[in-house]
């Protein structure tokens, strides 16, 4: 009866993170009275208190949507039965649990913000490495997700890869906690590569989340 709802709760849950990000971005407000633009703001600054005045919305709805996803998560595991599979399941619920964290630490606590917020960037890339090598070697006769779902694996590989590599780059100039700290820039860019990443690898993890949810 699980394995039959258990995609149920990657739709609430990912729905839960995207309401979040998407009502507390209408409502902000920068430190310069700017408004909330994909293009040179960080994800994580809609969660920042005493700033953003939906911050609580915004750290709720991780909190509570990092949750829900560890049921999802486990059920991939049970679902591939298999090495990649379990391995992938692990990492995607340090994941879930990454994603709850930056909720409980929002980036008023830079050291731990980062911490939670690397995590998550580190495990995410992971886990969509081991549930790709899951659909790979699915045992013949008992393919449970077609090959075309690796696609969105691809896609969030390289998402997750790219703003990594970007962000090591950028950890040349600040501390490892400063990194993903806009505070640090004097002046932020009006189209800043670092963020539009961070997005990137946001829209493309909705769609593999979204896209593993409709082929199984």
């Amino acid at each position: 009866m699980f394995l039959q709802i258990f995609p149920i709760f990657g739709l609430v849950g990912t729905g839960l993170v995207v309401l979040a990000i998407g009502t507390s971005s209408l409502w902000y407000q920068g430190r310069q009275g700017e408004r909330f633009s994909l293009l040179n703001h960080f994800i994580s600054e809609l969660g920042e208190v005493g700033v953003s005045p939906a911050a609580r919305l915004f750290n709720g709805g991780f909190v509570i949507g990092g949750l829900v996803l560890l049921p999802y998560m486990v059920g991939l595991g049970l679902l591939f039965k298999s090495l990649p599979g379990w391995l992938g399941a692990t990492t995607g619920i340090i994941a879930a649990l990454a994603v709850s964290a930056v909720g409980i630490f929002p980036m008023n606590n830079m050291q731990a913000h980062s911490w939670a917020a690397m995590s998550y960037f580190r495990a995410g890339l992971v886990m969509v490495v081991f549930f790709g090598l899951a659909i790979v070697f699915q045992p013949e006769g008992n393919k449970l997700v077609p090959q075309a779902a690796n696609l969105l694996s691809l896609l969030s590989f390289a998402a997750y890869a790219a703003f990594l590599l970007l962000l090591t780059i950028r950890q040349r100039k600040h501390r490892s906690d400063e990194s993903l700290d806009p505070q640090v820039t004097p002046e932020r860019p009006h189209i800043w590569l670092l963020p539009i990443l961070e997005w990137v690898v946001f829209f493309t993890t909705i769609i593999w989340l979204f896209g593993m949810t409709f082929f199984i």
